[in-house]
């Protein structure tokens, strides 16, 4: 099953996409469903029920949380909760909700002269980058994100590869422009909040491209065997 985890709707201050549109969008792309992901807040759990069943599609809710370690895709929380600013606090409570938690675009803008994130400068080999805190927090990590350029991409795909972690991909769309680009094909049927979660700690997902071949067939990011040890080599 193909699902957009990483997606924002007319509910955030910053998307102009409608949830209609989107269900309408993600429909015809051919995708199972999606989880919406706002900013800080989470959706009325009632409200994703009703649209769903009005439109029959999978529409569920997760929620993209800015902390001090960047922002993190949580599944699994009903709302916002105090302290989750602090991503180690979140994770204590992504534990007691039996939630899952995603590094969202791990290295964006890691190959402009403004990338902070945390550090005073880029990581200069793979294991340098995987080592930050974060990714000791994490169930995952989106490695194909529609925001980010494909050197950030591969980059976390190198990074979740050698951490073992879930890997995840998302549009991160805020207009119909960006749906589709990227997603996440799970491994087992996906009814539930509770399907997304068990499936990100199991493992048993991939990022996936929305394009397709003319057989109609989904397919998947390449990947490249190599290890890169320069930053300048990524």
């Amino acid at each position: 099953m193909i699902f957009d985890l990483h997606i924002h709707t007319t509910e955030s201050a910053d998307s102009n996409l409608s949830p209609v549109e989107l269900i309408q969008h993600a429909k015809h792309l051919g995708m199972d469903g999606v989880v919406v992901t706002e900013h800080d807040r989470c959706w009325d759990r009632f409200l994703v029920r009703d649209l769903a069943a009005e439109h029959n599609f999978l529409f569920l809710r997760g929620m993209e949380v800015s902390t001090d370690l960047g922002h993190i895709l949580v599944y699994g929380l009903n709302e916002y909760l105090p302290g989750i600013l602090k991503a180690e606090k979140l994770r204590q409570i992504v534990d007691d909700h039996g939630a899952a938690m995603v590094v969202a675009h791990p290295f964006r803008k890691i190959f402009t002269r403004d990338f902070r994130n945390g550090q005073e400068e880029a990581p200069k080999t793979l294991e340098e980058a995987a080592n930050r805190r974060v990714f000791e927090l994490s169930d995952g990590i989106e490695v194909c994100n529609g925001g980010s350029i494909d050197r950030e991409n591969k980059l976390a795909m190198e990074v979740c590869e050698l951490l073992g972690q879930a890997p995840t991909g998302g549009s991160d769309a805020h207009s119909d422009l960006g749906i589709g680009r990227y997603a996440t094909q799970f491994d087992d049927p996906i009814q539930t909040e509770s399907d997304v979660i068990a499936a990100i700690k199991q493992r048993r997902c991939r990022a996936v491209m929305l394009e397709k071949h003319p057989t109609g067939a989904l397919y998947t990011p390449s990947r490249s065997s190599e290890r890169y040890q320069q930053v300048e080599g990524w």
